[in-house]
């Protein structure tokens, strides 16, 4: 069995902690709770490019704030990133590209990443625009609209992922 780590980043309640519960237990909760540190989860998964089974390691890592910078100790290993998005605030998505920056210089540009622009369940309610999207999209940004409530492009999320790692493998 082959172990993919993957860091999920982005600014305090955008919805790692609830987009990882989903994944691995198709869970979601309204309560919301504030990660510490690091929450580290696993889901295997079968047959991945060829491979019998992978096991996803998911780093679900503490908000960050435009004053924070990132644990580069938590980052070591990654084989792959989700910087993750709250659809209804815009700030967020400038703490995300920030961190963004900060993860590249430690990894590099070849660890596969994407931009989860979470709560597409509150779409008509976000700041972000398909303009600022596509734009970033323009830019090779990778982005997917999820929502950890209805469980919206969530599998679909993780098997991309799970597949460009193998990928680079």
């Amino acid at each position: 069995m082959i172990n993919k780590k993957i860091c999920m980043l982005g600014a305090f309640c955008v919805g790692k902690t609830a987009l990882v519960r989903q994944y691995v237990s198709s869970i979601f909760s309204d309560n919301y709770l504030s990660t510490v540190g690091v929450k580290i989860s696993k889901k295997v998964v079968p047959q991945a490019l060829g491979e019998d089974e992978v096991a996803l390691v998911l780093w679900d890592m503490e908000g960050q704030d435009n004053y924070s910078t990132v644990n580069l100790s938590y980052l070591r290993g990654a084989n792959g990133l989700l910087f993750v998005v709250d659809g209804t605030r815009g700030e967020s998505l400038s703490v995300a590209l920030k961190l963004r920056a900060e993860a590249l210089k430690i990894l590099g540009q070849g660890v596969p990443g994407y931009f989860l622009i979470n709560k597409a369940d509150l779409e008509p309610e976000w700041e972000i625009s398909e303009k600022v999207l596509n734009s970033l999209e323009s830019k090779g940004v990778k982005i997917i609209k999820t929502s950890a409530k209805t469980g919206l492009n969530v599998e679909k999320t993780f098997s991309d992922l799970t597949f460009a790692m193998m990928e680079k493998a």
